[in-house]
């Protein structure tokens, strides 16, 4: 799963030439009838439709949506302006803030570790702002809005395929009427393009069924080790695009990669204890 995520950014600088917008489209319609078959398969029609029939649950679905969303287009946009390591500095900071909603919305337990992982988190934010002259919004909205829609779906009853299906849904009017307003746009034009746009479904519903599934069986928190797999095969992938990064970022990065480590420590410490 994380590893898809991960060097999904390579995959994605194939169709640079294509809008970011217009591709998140790509990615929502064609995973529509992935999902939907898989849900057929699995005999969750039920569950899909029972969902439907309630109003919080769409009101939860249509939440969880409008994040997940957000997420996917900003990281296609960073991908295409050049910044895959802002994104992924994001993903670096996702997992220290969902401790904080961990503990925050779910009341699960927060270590001294924990909270001074955080913090080197946030003076990692703050260093990047510095050697940017500006703050990092890109990292700052990936790690929010995936913290967000992870909390989201944590605190839901509805089941991953069935959720992940639902929010599929719930996007997909909005954008066909985009299509249709930029008339198809560059799908059909060129062959290689419009099948690399058809894959980008596979970065969408796969891993993200995947993921919803682990948040549901481990400890919110706990999820944030194995996702440090995702956003430094993204950094890699950043460097293997010939992304440049100023010392100064490279400063805030090795801060945020000091959290990282001692959130991880903290975690291994307590297993064994």
């Amino acid at each position: 799963m994380f590893a898809i995520w991960g060097l999904s950014p390579l995959y994605f600088a194939l169709i640079n030439h294509v809008p970011a917008f217009e591709v998140m489209v790509h990615r929502v319609i064609w995973a529509v009838p992935m999902v939907g078959l898989y849900a057929a398969m699995t005999g969750q029609w039920g569950a899909v439709r029972a969902v439907g029939r309630s109003r919080r649950g769409m009101a939860v679905m249509a939440m969880a949506a409008a994040m997940v969303s957000i997420n996917w287009f900003v990281f296609v946009y960073a991908i295409q302006t050049g910044r895959t390591a802002e994104a992924s500095f994001g993903y670096y900071i996702y997992p220290l803030l969902a401790v904080v909603l961990g503990a925050l919305v779910f009341r699960e337990r927060i270590t001294g570790l924990q909270r001074g992982a955080a913090a080197l988190a946030a003076v990692g934010v703050l260093g990047i702002a510095i050697a940017r002259g500006t703050p990092p919004w890109i990292a700052l909205i990936v790690a929010c809005s995936f913290a967000i829609y992870g909390a989201i779906r944590k605190s839901s009853s509805v089941g991953p395929l069935v959720g992940v299906f639902w929010e599929l849904i719930l996007m997909t009017p909005p954008m066909l009427l985009y299509l249709a307003w930029i008339s198809g746009g560059v799908f059909g034009a060129d062959m290689g393009t419009s099948l690399l746009l058809v894959g980008c479904s596979f970065f969408t519903a796969v891993p993200l069924i995947i993921y919803v599934e682990v948040t549901k069986i481990l400890e919110f928190s706990t999820v944030g080790v194995l996702f440090y797999l995702n956003p430094t095969l993204q950094f890699i992938s950043a460097l293997l695009l010939g992304e440049a990064l100023s010392m100064g970022e490279v400063g805030a990065f090795g801060i945020i990669w000091i959290g990282v480590a001692i959130y991880c420590y903290d975690l291994l410490r307590r297993r064994r204890s």
